[in-house]
């Protein structure tokens, strides 16, 4: 049974038609849950119309001496008529740039929800703690299959469509909205590379497996791809896009290859995976196109097509 639980306030108000109040006032009477709302509902209003019937009416001329003073008049660089008396941002957006780019980057750090860094530290940890622990040899393989997964994730929860609850009024702001895309994007790579640079430094000093420049070349080479790929397709499209494809192609990645049969993946599909985990020039210049289409595209996308977010 669905209950009319947003129509009551205006049930209570008297501002639903006669069709709706009778459907709503039948469904009251068999519904006790929903007539304790209405009766709520009900005390709330009479309350109102009280208090707003004992302030007194505005005086006849209030409403145009408003618009007189919201009538538009020239603007002094004779650019465009604004509003008088509106207040307006005037600022010189160009005085002090790196100081607002700073400002602009590190003000995206509240406003990333904490499991995505939660997610990508546990990642990044436990891909470090298991190369340490790792036979000889192994620790790159390990390192290359987990700093690029945590990266797309997080990618993913912190610049996915909706994920920013602010997204309203940062529209408003006269920083246009790709240039707080792309310091959320900096912002999330930033901390996910430091992390795994910390992890690997760390992992050369206990370890015997291999110099740290050969650990970091092996995940950083995955992880830009693979966070483009993330990136682009939770921007144009769902968090969730994003989120899937990059497990999909770290489980392409992980399984065994060479044995076609029990993993079930045909070669076809393998060589469009491999250049993904050892990108050359072609493929990270692929990458790099690939998040500039979307910051070019993200402006033009509607913001209320998708709801929810994957992080709560």
């Amino acid at each position: 049974m669905t209950h009319p639980t947003h129509h009551l306030p205006a049930y209570a108000a008297g501002h639903l038609t006669a069709d709706d109040a009778a459907a709503v006032t039948a469904h009251l009477a068999g519904c006790p849950a929903c007539a304790t709302q209405a009766r709520a509902w009900h005390r709330t209003a009479t309350a109102v119309q009280d208090d707003t019937a004992r302030v007194a009416p505005p005086a006849p001329d209030l409403f145009a001496a408003i618009r007189r003073r919201l009538t538009t008049t020239p603007d002094p660089s004779g650019a465009r008529p604004v509003p008088a008396y509106v207040p307006a941002y005037r600022g010189d957006l160009g005085t002090r740039p790196l100081h607002r780019a700073l400002g602009i980057l590190t003000r995206q750090r509240t406003l990333i929800r904490w499991p995505v860094w939660t997610l990508a530290a546990a990642l990044i940890a436990g891909g470090a703690i298991l190369a340490a622990l790792a036979p000889t040899g192994h620790a790159a393989q390990i390192l290359a299959m987990t700093v690029p997964l945590a990266a797309a994730l997080a990618v993913a929860g912190a610049c996915g469509t909706d994920n920013d609850p602010p997204a309203e009024l940062a529209a408003t702001l006269p920083t246009p909205p790709r240039v707080v895309l792309l310091a959320r994007l900096t912002l999330v790579l930033t901390a996910t590379v430091t992390a795994g640079l910390l992890a690997t430094l760390a992992l050369s000093a206990l370890t015997s497996g291999g110099g740290a420049a050969g650990l970091v070349t092996a995940w950083f080479g995955p992880l830009v791809p693979l966070s483009a790929t993330s990136f682009a397709l939770s921007v144009l499209y769902r968090p969730s896009a994003g989120v899937t494809t990059a497990l999909a192609l770290w489980l392409a990645r992980a399984l065994p290859t060479g044995q076609t049969p029990a993993t079930g993946l045909s070669p076809a599909v393998l060589r469009l995976v491999d250049p993904l985990w050892a990108p050359g020039p072609a493929v990270l210049t692929a990458a790099a196109a690939l998040v500039a289409a979307t910051l070019l595209l993200s402006p033009r996308l509607p913001r209320s097509r998708h709801t929810g977010h994957i992080w709560r």
